[in-house]
Formats: structure tokens, C-alpha cells, sequence
């Protein structure tokens, strides 16, 4: 009897701990499932857990940026705001200036246009190619995306920025939009049709990409602005242009040497106070 009891419960300890493993697997699945469709976050994704330094370099000279990782983001040098694009493309980082900057979208971002329901935002119909900048990177394409990382604005912003995007001038339609995930529902963010600047809070100390569209090849331009509120009660702000040579045939010139004055009259009279969009709706 005594042997038997010693078996029963010697069973019984091998059964808890089989169903123990069983029950870790299983959750260890379920979380890599979680993450293989969560949004793209710094918490999840190596590729946007960066450190931004004080000392980076800064350059005034033009350049073209075809493939590689790309922010823009507002900075706070020696007092001074500032919006710049923090590229992250060669060897170190170097930040340049926007206006300056050519983003050369080529025939590699080609893609079908959406389709489902859920983009009926943007109105793509069976057969369309589109250019995308994905939110996820895509090596062949420039990966554009945005942060508020600098430690001059980590160290005087109260709690955010807003940034402002539009209006965007071009040959065709601009989107913007994040995705919660591979399934998960588009949160747009700027549509050209709007022709005005359309907001987007960004919580300091973040590092965020998203989907850039465009509906058609050549040079797009669009109204870049970066405000915030400083500890010590000041209001700060900034306005550059993003310039975007679309299609692998449009001259990264051309769209260097466009004007942009229009785009940014246009968006300084169209500028309204409007309730800004948020990164963080798209997140679970």
C-alpha cells in the first residue's frame, strides 16, 4: 500500500509538472504571436530602440536619401528650436536640413492599392500601383518615420509636440497613417485632399514610423511644423518642407530646386486650431 501511495504521488508530481511546461509553452507562444502583429514601438522593435546623442553632427549640405532610416523631429540647440531630419542611412548619423533634403521614393515602394473597406479613406480601386514608405522597413525603400528624442527637447519640453503636416503639393494624392499590426484598423493622419495642416500629438521621447502614400509619380512637397510648450513657460515652434522625389524617373533636382514658398503661405494661412491626431491610438 505504502509503494503504491509513493507511485500514485510520484504520477501525480511528473502530471503538474508536464502541464506546468505545457501551460509556458503556450504562453510563450500566444506572446510571440502578440508581438509578430503589434505595432511598431521601440518596446518591440529593435530597429526603433535608438539612442540619440547631443553631439550628433549636423550638416547644411544638400542630399539625397534613397534607402536607410530617416526621423525628422524638432531639436533645441543653444536655445534654438529647430526642425531637422536626423539621417540615419551611413555610417553615423547626421542631422540635415529638411529643405535641403531630397526623399527619393523609387519604383521599388511600388505597391497595389488598397482595396479593402477599411481604406475607403484613400479610395484605391483594383489595378492601381501605389508608391509606399511602409511603417515597417522595407530595405529597398527610404524608411521615414519621425522622433522626439533630441536630448536639448527631452530636456525642455513639458510633455509633447505637436507636429504639423500639410498642406502637401504634388501630381497626386499624400496619406499618412499608422496600422495597429498586420489586421489591424488604419488610423489616418494626413490626407492631402484636406489642404490645410492636419496635427499629430507626439509624447517627447518618442520614435514613431508610419505609412507614407503617394498616389502617382513626381515631386511632392509638404509643410513640416514642430511646436511645443518648454518647462520654463516659453512657446516654441518651427516650419521647414519635406521634399519627395516619388518614381524612380523624377529628377531628385527638380524637386531639390522647386519653390516652396506656395506650400508654405498656403499652410501659415490655413493653419487652424484643430484637436491633434495621437501615436498612441494605434497602439494596443
Amino acid at each position: 500500500m505504502r509503494l503504491r501511495t509513493r507511485g500514485a504521488v510520484a504520477s501525480l508530481a511528473v502530471g503538474i509538472i508536464a502541464l506546468a511546461l505545457a501551460l509556458a509553452l503556450a504562453l510563450a507562444l500566444a506572446l510571440a504571436l502578440a508581438l509578430g502583429t503589434a505595432p511598431a514601438r521601440a518596446a518591440d522593435d529593435p530597429a526603433l530602440d535608438q539612442t540619440v546623442g547631443a553631439d550628433e553632427e549636423a550638416s547644411t549640405e544638400s542630399a539625397v536619401i534613397g534607402t536607410g532610416h530617416v526621423d525628422i523631429g524638432p531639436r533645441m540647440v543653444d536655445g534654438q528650436w529647430s526642425v531637422a531630419l536626423r539621417d540615419d542611412s551611413g555610417a553615423h548619423p547626421v542631422w540635415r536640413d529638411p529643405d535641403r533634403t531630397v526623399l527619393r521614393v523609387t519604383d521599388a515602394a511600388l505597391m497595389d492599392a488598397p482595396t479593402d473597406p477599411a481604406y475607403d479613406f484613400m479610395g484605391g480601386r483594383a489595378g492601381e500601383r501605389w508608391y509606399v514608405v511602409p511603417q515597417t522597413q522595407n530595405p529597398d525603400v527610404v524608411w521615414l518615420g519621425w522622433n522626439t528624442q533630441d536630448p536639448g527637447v527631452t530636456r525642455t519640453v513639458q510633455r509633447g509636440a505637436t507636429m504639423s503636416i500639410g498642406p502637401v503639393s504634388g501630381p497626386g494624392r499624400a496619406w499618412m497613417f499608422l496600422q495597429n499590426g498586420t489586421f489591424g484598423k488604419p488610423l489616418p493622419l494626413m490626407d492631402s485632399q484636406t489642404g490645410a495642416p492636419q496635427d499629430v500629438w507626439v509624447d517627447v521621447n518618442t520614435h514613431v514610423h508610419a505609412n507614407w502614400v503617394f498616389s502617382a509619380p513626381g515631386t511632392y512637397l509638404s509643410r513640416l511644423t514642430f511646436s511645443a510648450d518648454t518647462l520654463d513657460g516659453r512657446h516654441v515652434s518651427a516650419t521647414t518642407v519635406l521634399r519627395f522625389a516619388v518614381g524612380s524617373a523624377t529628377s531628385t533636382q527638380d524637386a531639390l530646386a522647386l519653390d516652396a514658398s506656395a506650400v508654405l503661405d498656403a499652410g501659415a494661412a490655413g493653419a487652424t486650431p484643430s484637436t491633434p491626431a495621437t501615436t498612441q491610438d494605434a497602439s494596443p
